[in-house]
């Protein structure tokens, strides 16, 4: 199983934005949305790929929480052997294998303060809101640059 060119470009897209969010729910959240994106070129065929929203992933990755496991659906998307290279594929067993891990401990904890957190000078900082509007931008910029 191959992932499209555009979900490789998308992906490391995405990538370069951990850097900015160093919370672990954000950080877990960038790598779900990514095994997501590889999950659904393994699983859906392009007319239904292309209606996975970013909401939608958002959505099971709260389930998927609240479950203390992957749901059916992400455990299917799960089975995509992503990579050519043994070394890729193991990659990707691993962020798998740290995303289960953060759904069955401290996850839970981490979502419940997501939505903001205090910065040094004491503003508020919008965390979810701004790690999903800078997810959409990538996606808007990727999707630009393929047509």
């Amino acid at each position: 199983m191959d992932i499209t060119p555009e979900t490789k470009q998308l992906i490391a897209s995405i990538q370069q934005l951990k850097p900015h969010y160093a919370d672990p729910a954000s950080a877990l959240f960038l790598d779900f949305y990514c095994q997501c994106r590889q999950g659904c070129d393994y699983l859906f065929p392009p007319t239904v790929r292309e209606t996975v929203r970013l909401v939608d992933i958002l959505q099971w990755f709260f389930e998927c929480a609240e479950r203390g496991q992957p749901n059916n659906l992400v455990r299917l998307m799960w089975k995509d052997v992503a990579g050519p290279t043994l070394a890729e594929y193991m990659a990707d067993e691993k962020i798998e294998q740290q995303l289960q891990a953060a759904f069955t401990t401290h996850l839970n904890q981490e979502l419940e303060s997501w939505d903001r957190t205090m910065t040094s000078s004491g503003n508020v900082k919008l965390l979810l809101k701004d790690l999903l509007n800078e997810i959409h931008q990538v996606e808007q910029s990727c999707a630009k640059s393929l047509t």
